[in-house]
């Protein structure tokens, strides 16, 4: 299931290209993390229940019937990739899931993990490394 991204350094979605999504999916996934914070990962964005028919998502097209998790940060939305200081690692991730979840909005990463489990049918992800002096 591959995908591209491209954006600029801003704390706005990019844009996303997702194709080649599998026949039997019911819903998708996108998660965004920073593997590199001294915290340990960090989750940015969580977003589920996106229609498995969806080929593009960018800050102006995002579906309305996705739903939003909370963010390490303790928000719910797009927190971008934007490192306070060194070079970070951040990984977004597409799931292909064969039903949608039962989260509400605001839901944690831990709820999402749990509620995943079992229904991924494929996985697709993109790596980006971020610099800041």
């Amino acid at each position: 299931m591959p995908w591209s991204v491209s954006a600029a350094n801003e704390n706005r979605l990019p844009t996303l290209n997702i194709h080649d999504t599998p026949e039997a999916t019911v819903s998708l996934t996108l998660v965004l993390e920073d593997l590199s914070s001294p915290l340990g990962i960090v989750t940015h964005w969580l977003a589920w229940n996106l229609p498995p028919q969806i080929t593009h998502i960018d800050a102006l097209h995002f579906p309305k019937e996705a739903i939003v998790g909370i963010s390490t940060f303790g928000k719910i939305g797009y927190m971008g990739p934007i490192p306070p200081e060194g070079t970070h690692t951040y990984r977004f991730i597409v799931h292909a899931l064969d039903c949608e979840l039962s989260l509400p909005s605001g839901a944690p990463r831990s709820a999402f993990d749990a509620a995943v489990a079992g229904h991924i049918i494929d996985r697709a992800e993109l790596r980006g490394i971020l610099q800041r002096a």
